[in-house]
């Protein structure tokens, strides 16, 4: 009677750990997967920044000679 609780519970202990290693590899793929996603949406609103950024700089380019144009037509 022992012996086959001992066998049972030898059994139950590897399927427990063989569902636990599954849903180990479940969860990094999906870890996997969410990486890549947001590798991409990185790369994106990256692009989405130095785009922004871009039109501020010319903007804030702009500002400054359009002063300057409204300085010299004060002076004049």
């Amino acid at each position: 009677m022992l012996f086959a609780f001992l066998i049972s519970r030898k059994v139950s202990n590897r399927e427990s750990a063989r569902r636990s290693r599954r849903r180990k590899q479940a969860h990094l793929v999906d870890l996997e997967l969410q990486v890549d996603q947001l590798r991409g949406e990185n790369a994106s609103l990256y692009k989405q920044f130095n785009s922004a950024d871009h039109q501020f700089k010319e903007a804030a380019t702009d500002n400054r000679v359009l002063r300057s144009d409204v300085e010299a037509l004060r002076v004049k």
